[in-house]
C-alpha cells in the first residue's frame, strides 16, 4: 500500500501543468457542489424547523381561543340561568341554536326566507322569561313567610297566572322559530333535490345524444361484414364434414 502510495505521489509530480489545473478545477467543482448541497440541507432543516413551530403556535393559538370561547360560553350560561332560570335558558338557547341554523341555511342564503334578523324575536323570549323567573323567585320568598294572609294567596295566584302567561308566549315563539328552523332545512334539501334532477337531466340529454350519434354512425356506415368471413367458411366446413360422414356411415349401412 505505501508502495502505491509513492507511485501516485510521483506520478503526481511528474504530471505536466495542465494536469494539475484539471485536478484543481475538479477540486473546485467539488468543494462548490458540497457547500451548496450543505447549504440546502440546512435551507430544508430551517424551512422544516420553522414550519413546525408556526404549527405549533398555531396549535397552542387555537387551543387558547378554545378555552376563551369555552369560558364566554359557561359565563353567558351561567347568566341565563341566573336571569331566566334552568329550564327558560335551555329553551332560549334552543331558539338561537334555530336561528343559527336559520341563517346559515341555503334558502337564508339565496333570499328564498327574506330578512332572517330574529333579533327582535329573541328579545321578547329574554324578556318574557327574564319577567316570569323574577315573578317567581319574590313569590317564593313571598311564600316562604309563615302564617300567609288571604292578600297573600290572591297575588301569589295573581303572579303565577301572569308569569305562566309570559313563559306560555315566550315558548309559543322559541317553537315558531323552530318551526322556522326545520322549513328551511326542508327547503334545503329541496334546492339540493333540484341540483340532482337537473345534473341527472343534463347526463341524460348528453348520453341521448351521444347514443344517437353511435347510432348513426353504425346505420349510415357501410357494412363491414368481410366478404369472405371465416366464421362463415368454418361453419360451411364444419357442415360439409357432417354430410360426408353422413354418407360414409349410410353406404356402411348399406353394405
Amino acid at each position: 500500500m505505501v508502495v502505491g502510495a509513492l507511485v501516485v505521489v510521483v506520478v503526481l509530480i511528474a504530471a505536466p501543468k495542465y494536469v494539475w489545473i484539471g485536478i484543481g478545477g475538479a477540486v473546485c467543482v467539488v468543494v462548490v457542489i458540497g457547500a451548496i448541497a450543505v447549504g440546502v440541507s440546512v435551507y430544508q432543516d430551517r424551512s422544516s424547523a420553522k414550519a413546525k413551530r408556526e404549527r405549533q403556535q398555531q396549535a397552542v393559538q387555537s387551543a387558547a381561543e378554545k378555552k376563551k370561547q369555552e369560558r364566554r360560553e359557561r359565563r353567558e350560561r351561567q347568566r341565563r340561568v341566573k336571569d331566566l332560570g334552568a329550564r327558560n335558558a335551555d329553551l332560549t338557547e334552543s331558539a338561537l341554536a334555530a336561528v343559527k341554523q336559520i341563517a346559515e341555511s341555503e334558502a337564508a342564503v339565496a333570499g328564498w326566507l327574506g330578512d332572517v334578523d330574529f333579533t327582535a324575536d329573541i328579545r321578547s323570549i329574554t324578556q318574557s322569561f327574564s319577567k316570569a323567573h323574577a315573578l317567581r323567585k319574590v313569590a317564593g320568598e313571598l311564600s316562604a313567610l309563615d302564617d300567609p294572609s288571604d292578600d297573600d294567596r290572591k297575588i301569589l295566584a295573581e303572579a303565577e297566572a301572569t308569569a305562566a302567561d309570559l313563559e306560555r308566549a315566550a315558548v309559543q315563539r322559541v317553537e315558531l322559530i323552530g318551526r322556522c328552523a326545520t322549513e328551511a332545512q326542508l327547503i334545503d334539501e329541496s334546492l339540493r333535490d333540484e341540483r340532482d334532477d337537473a345534473r341527472t337531466a343534463e347526463q341524460r340529454a348528453e348520453l341521448h345524444a351521444k347514443l344517437r350519434g353511435m347510432l348513426y354512425g353504425i346505420e349510415s356506415a357501410p357494412d363491414v361484414a368481410p366478404a369472405d368471413s371465416t366464421a362463415d367458411a368454418v361453419m360451411a366446413r364444419v357442415q360439409a364434414y357432417r354430410e360426408i360422414k353422413n354418407q360414409i356411415q349410410q353406404a356402411r349401412d348399406g353394405r
